[in-house]
């Protein structure tokens, strides 16, 4: 890793080292907070409902526009289906009276899965649609909170679709389901969820006839202490604001697949090595340079290299035409770091500075 204090006179070799350990690390991939052509991202008045309609169906060629922009063949996967949907809000007064709940659903208002999460009682409910009548919900799981809900205290609520017929809800990092199943990918076993309920069991089905995203923390706004103020979805990860480099992969981690004591496992929302590049000997700061996910728009085979803020993690810019190159650019420039004006060496000072004071 080269020095942050001496970055500005780096050698070649030094800025080469760098460069390679990008590569070696080039499937870290995340969305930052900012919203693009296939990242939904939207902070909003705080209120208790929001409802979020899919610009496009799960099924409509997703990343067909960069493979017809570049006249490459099909030859895979190209729908939209492994979403994610971030919720995030704030919790206001008294918690005893704070329920949230939200859905995913189907053309006129039929069930997918949905669930809910009761602060006074510490328990959640998840609901599977009635197999005869899919407007009605089911109860499909139940169980208990770790932890409660806290006056003053942030809530994030994330949704993941996995497959057609395999989510993840988590609360807090804490699963809102249970139970795995083991299934085979090209005669390989794997671990995954189990199969929600769905009167259609086929491919077609369930998560693939996606058309909205509902959730309310309250049926009036004069009841309830549980506020929604910010909504990220797509194929993507997203995580609360203000928190540094650190704190960001701490969240991730919390969240992910890791299969160790104390993290949900097979439950989780991501592999653990999909998170952030912090900046080496400064960990609270974000790397300049990150690897993003691969838009409609993207080369096939590719994703996106992006220069970002260094203490947010954002776009620096804003801009993805400004900010960002297709990987496989990045890669085959004779010099592919490209993010020396998001590197913020009067920053970096201070914060390492702020660091040795803390000893």
């Amino acid at each position: 890793m080269v020095d942050s204090r001496i970055w500005g006179a780096a050698s070649p070799l030094a800025r080469r080292r760098f460069i390679l350990t990008i590569k070696a690390n080039h499937w870290n991939l995340m969305v930052m907070q900012h919203m693009e052509r296939h990242f939904y991202h939207k902070d909003i008045v705080i209120r208790q409902s929001y409802v979020y309609d899919l610009p496009l169906r799960p099924f409509d060629d997703y990343y067909n526009m960069g493979r017809i922009k570049y006249n490459k063949p099909s030859g895979g996967n190209v729908h939209n289906l492994n979403l994610a949907y971030n919720m995030f809000g704030e919790f206001s007064g008294n918690t005893e009276d704070a329920v949230i709940t939200a859905g995913y659903y189907a053309a006129n208002n039929e069930l997918i899965y949905s669930v809910e999460v009761n602060c006074g009682d510490q328990t959640w409910k998840s609901f599977a649609p009635n197999l005869e009548d899919p407007q009605t919900p089911e109860l499909y799981q139940e169980g208990k909170l770790e932890k409660a809900c806290v006056d003053g205290e942030d809530w994030d609520l994330i949704f993941k679709v996995k497959q057609a017929h395999q989510f993840t809800w988590m609360f807090n990092a804490e699963s809102l389901q249970y139970g795995t199943q083991e299934t085979k990918y090209k005669g390989k076993p794997r671990t995954r969820t189990l199969n929600v309920p769905s009167p259609d069991e086929s491919p077609k089905g369930g998560a693939a006839q996606a058309v909205q995203l509902v959730i309310r923390t309250s049926d009036t706004i004069f009841s309830g202490a549980a506020f929604i103020n910010r909504v990220a979805s797509g194929r993507c990860m997203a995580w609360p604001y203000g928190k540094t480099c650190e704190e960001t992969k701490e969240w991730l981690a919390d969240r992910s697949k890791a299969r160790m004591e104390g993290y949900p496992g097979y439950l989780g929302l991501h592999n653990p090595h999909f998170t952030a590049t912090c900046f080496g000997e400064v960990p609270t700061l974000f790397h300049p340079t990150q690897l993003l996910h691969p838009d409609a728009y993207s080369i096939p085979q590719s994703a996106w290299v992006c220069c970002v803020n260094m203490r947010s993690g954002q776009l620096f810019n804003s801009n993805k035409e400004k900010d960002c190159m297709e990987l496989t650019e990045w890669k085959t420039r004779g010099e592919p770091f490209f993010c020396e004006y998001a590197l913020n060496e009067v920053l970096i000072a201070q914060e390492m500075a702020r660091l040795e004071q803390l000893g």
